[in-house]
């Protein structure tokens, strides 16, 4: 009677072990985010399908989880945008993100620690849901890393059509279409 005891005492501690840890940070997190879209083949004045990269410095977060991040930098790629210089409603699409998290020196919690150096990384399936002039609004999932399964919003704005930079389409779609633009935004995930 005691070996049978012992025996479901021990299945359940052995159960309880091998339950495992939560894959993503509790919370929600939002962050800026600000750098360079690429474009190829490049911008022009007739509608054309675009690969379409953000590639983002560190920007700032305000961190509602339990990781401690101060900063992120995101970059996302879509494919088959059509975009142009003369439309004022931009195409939309899907694609990729990857967010590397600075977590300022804390500690990340369960899901979320780094190996042999590395910040923590999240995966995001990203989809551009809408675009009016220089703004695009993108959603998605969080498939890896940090906050696994949690949603992605974002507001992602190029400076394609304005400004006098050299990145702007009255210049780039001269010379074989614009190939990059300065772009700021913030995301939200949780």
């Amino acid at each position: 009677m005691i070996l049978p005891a012992a025996l479901a005492a021990l299945g359940v501690s052995a159960l309880a072990l091998a339950a495992p840890a939560p894959a993503h940070a509790a919370g929600s997190i939002s962050c800026r985010t600000a750098g360079r879209t690429h474009f190829l083949p490049g911008v022009q004045m007739a509608r054309q399908s675009e690969r379409v990269t953000y590639r983002g410095g560190s920007g700032t977060c305000v961190d509602h989880s339990d990781l401690g991040v101060t900063s992120a930098r995101l970059s996302a790629s879509f494919d088959d945008v059509d975009l142009s210089c003369a439309a004022d409603d931009f195409g939309t699409g899907a694609g990729t993100a990857t967010i590397v998290w600075d977590a300022g020196g804390a500690k990340p919690t369960s899901g979320a620690k780094p190996t042999s150096g590395a910040k923590p990384t999240s995966k995001v399936t990203v989809t551009i849901d809408e675009t009016a002039l220089n703004t695009a609004k993108v959603s998605g999932v969080v498939t890896e890393g940090p906050f696994r399964g949690q949603r992605f919003t974002g507001v992602l704005d190029t400076s394609l059509l304005k400004g006098t930079g050299t990145g702007t389409c009255a210049k780039g779609a001269l010379f074989g279409g614009v190939k990059s633009a300065p772009f700021t935004g913030r995301f939200s995930i949780g």
